[in-house]
């Protein structure tokens, strides 16, 4: 099992602008704790996308029945629905992930009570949610909490076993926001040059690594100023 900051195997050599660390971390967490999920378990990915994945995880190349809800038809879930009003009945899934849809929802305790109706007893929840992040609508971007929040509403709501990690700290913060300005730059037409797209690549695939390498040092630091930054958490939780 790869420790909070850890990068995956291939990762550490990618100059790839396109795959940011944010998007890392919620691969790494989901890489770590699918794993860990029973073979043949049924799993309700929620908002997740069917077709046309993000990042390096796929839930489909695991031992697992996987049933996809989404609001929009255009991902192909097996279900179109609304995240706070769920057609299932109670107790029907093992698991239920949840990565990267509650900021688009007003109200994501309203969407968390739902996950925890259609959860079986003892199910698990892997959440993943962005703290220091750019707005993002899809359609919409309504909020960001902290991890505080979400260890409140889960437990309000009868989730326990409740395991929560900053996913990155300062550096990995700053990395990603350097990525959007190199990103953007490499798109304007006074930077559209190979030379300066390399230069751009080169200096992020060593940046984001030396990101990953400080955060790791600031985590042993519980006081340090710097930890109260972060790119996201990634939560587990059990019903009880």
């Amino acid at each position: 099992m790869r420790g909070e900051g850890s990068l995956p195997i291939g990762l550490t050599q990618s100059r790839d602008l396109t795959y940011s660390l944010r998007r890392h971390f919620v691969d790494d967490f989901h890489f770590r704790n699918v794993a860990s999920l029973s073979d043949g378990g049924l799993v309700l990915d929620l908002g997740g996308n069917r077709i046309a994945k993000r990042g390096l995880f796929d839930i489909e190349r695991y031992d697992l029945c996987v049933i996809y809800a989404n609001l929009s038809t255009a991902k192909r879930p097996h279900v179109q629905a609304e995240a706070e009003h769920l057609p299932f009945m109670a107790g029907k899934f093992d698991a239920v992930i949840c990565s990267e849809l509650l900021e688009h929802v007003p109200e994501p305790a309203a969407v968390l009570s739902e996950i925890h109706r259609v959860l079986r007893q003892e199910g698990t929840l892997l959440l993943c949610v962005p703290f220091m992040s750019r707005i993002h609508g899809d359609p919409h971007d309504y909020g960001r909490y902290t991890d505080h929040y979400w260890l409140r509403t889960l437990q309000g709501l009868g989730f326990g076993e409740i395991f929560i990690e900053k996913q990155g700290r300062f550096w990995s913060v700053l990395a990603d926001m350097l990525r959007e300005l190199a990103t953007m730059s490499s798109k304007s037409s006074r930077f559209q040059s190979a030379w300066l797209g390399r230069l751009f690549s080169y200096a992020f695939g060593g940046g984001r690594r030396r990101a990953v390498e400080w955060d790791n040092r600031l985590a042993s630091k519980e006081n340090h100023s710097l930890n109260g930054f972060t790119t996201g958490f990634g939560i587990r939780a059990k019903k009880e």
